[in-house]
């Protein structure tokens, strides 16, 4: 017992630093203008720090120092991190949070982000954290030869990039990152792996950052934050899920980090098809359609989607310690948040198929209203040629006073709705965009809201021109 005091201590570190640094991190954020404001597909109206990847990091650091500190003063070598790889792991990790401060403060291109993260990645592969030696579902092993770098890089770079995409709901990001590194603990014994030196402190930093996450958020991760979780916790996962045989099991790996693979794979296969940049943010992952379907209940929809995770996460464990039914347990994940895509309506191939035409037309709509005014845009034919594409049979604009500004089709506000809140310069709530369809759910109409996301500027044009005029618009507008 007397070896396990320094990583008790480590953990313990982590935790206090979070829990009690992160106000002066706050702090810290506010001064360096380190702030994330309120957007359109965003979900919060206030302006809150993007100090989370501040605080781990900075935990992490400490974590290390102390366990190594208290190994060596009470003489126990191998009670600290002493794996050389996993310790020069920290360095692209930490290049990783710089470029997400960086990125915090000014936006950078996405190629710019997407070449420091190849290389971190490389360096990675370098260390040994790879997908080489392969045991397919219990059924098949092999070796990936000159393959191992560039899917080591390509995974690496999706799982980093998908904690990035997660981090859109109050605890998701964090909570994903705690469930996958603790699943990571449990999975390998904890105590016969050096790299878990870095996974324990780590998963217990991200679930302390919840304390200041949940809630009413005082403190969001940024993509420093995001970003420096996902790389970690993508690197450790090709080291801690192995089998006896040193062969990384495939089936455990991807239930461990089932809610990121599951998120960035939907979401690059439907701006594919909608024909959109797969690299371009918007409001179709996961978490939205399922704070669609929670009400817009932000605990609720993380809670739901981290309840997923630790099923998935237990299901590696029984993947992992009994193969023959890998195949079986790989249904948990697809049938859990296939549930969330079937009700939200992103699997219905009617939808699918008029992505790419929806999204054609909405563009040319809103470069319309750029030119000439979203009025005669937005009542134009292609708007209504867009509302029969996507089964919507109202579309309304409900200004802060909930009265109906616009409309196009006729909305019953008795019945069933989607309602979407729309920020005005991204800081102050100035109304609902309103939305009805065919079938009379709401749910389903979560894939309609995403194919309209073009004509929000056109929205909003119209929620502060309404604003201007102390409540009436200069110009009415006809209910069409």
């Amino acid at each position: 017992m007397k070896e396990l005091v320094p990583w008790f201590a480590g953990i313990a570190t982590a935790a206090l630093c979070v829990l009690a640094g992160g106000g002066a991190m706050r702090r810290l954020a506010w001064r360096i203008g380190l702030v994330d404001k309120p957007k359109l597909r965003g979900v919060h109206g206030d302006a809150v720090a993007r100090s989370g990847g501040l605080a781990i990091g900075a935990a992490l650091l400490a974590a290390l120092l102390v366990q190594m500190g208290l190994a060596r003063a009470m003489d126990l070598p191998e009670a600290w991190l002493s794996d050389i790889e996993n310790v020069y792991l920290l360095l692209p990790a930490l290049a990783l949070l710089g470029m997400g401060l960086l990125d915090d403060l000014r936006p950078m291109g996405a190629k710019a982000k997407l070449c420091v993260q190849f290389g971190c990645a490389v360096w990675a592969y370098v260390l040994g954290f790879r997908i080489d030696e392969v045991n397919l579902l219990g059924m098949a092993q092999f070796s990936t030869g000159w393959l191992a770098l560039p899917l080591t890089v390509i995974f690496i770079v999706a799982i980093t990039n998908a904690f990035n995409m997660l981090d859109g709901v109050d605890g998701l990001c964090a909570g994903a990152a705690f469930v996958a590194l603790a699943g990571m603990g449990v999975y390998s014994r904890i105590g016969g792996e050096v790299q878990l030196g870095l996974a324990l402190p780590l998963a217990v930093a991200a679930l302390a950052f919840l304390h200041h996450n949940f809630g009413r958020p005082r403190s969001f991760l940024g993509d420093s934050g995001s970003t420096f979780l996902g790389f970690l916790v993508a690197a450790l996962a090709l080291r801690a899920v192995r089998n006896d045989a040193g062969e990384l099991s495939v089936a455990p790996l991807f239930l461990l980090l089932s809610l990121p693979v599951v998120d960035i794979t939907c979401v690059v296969a439907r701006r594919l098809v909608q024909g959109s940049n797969p690299l371009r943010a918007d409001r179709g992952h996961i978490h939205h359609i399922t704070l669609i379907l929670v009400g817009g209940n932000s605990l609720a929809a993380a809670g739901t989607l981290l309840a997923m995770s630790v099923v998935c996460a237990a299901g590696a464990m029984l993947a992992g310690s009994m193969p023959a039914l890998a195949a079986a347990v790989l249904a948990l994940p697809l049938g859990l948040y296939g549930v969330i895509y079937l009700r939200g309506g992103y699997l219905s191939l009617r939808n699918l198929r008029a992505a790419a035409p929806a999204t054609t037309l909405a563009r040319g709509i809103q470069a319309a209203a750029t030119q000439s005014g979203p009025v005669d845009a937005l009542n134009g034919p292609a708007a209504i040629r867009l509302m029969q594409l996507l089964r919507v049979t109202a579309i309304g604009l409900i200004d802060d006073r909930n009265e109906l500004l616009w409309a196009l089709g006729v909305p019953e506000l008795s019945r069933d709705a989607l309602r979407l809140p729309l920020y005005a310069g991204g800081r102050v709530r100035r109304g609902v965009l309103l939305l009805q369809g065919a079938d009379g759910s709401a749910d389903r109409l979560a894939f309609a809201a995403q194919l309209l996301m073009p004509l929000y500027p056109a929205f909003m044009e119209l929620l502060e021109t309404h604003t201007r005029a102390t409540g009436r618009l200069s110009k009415p507008l006809a209910v069409v």
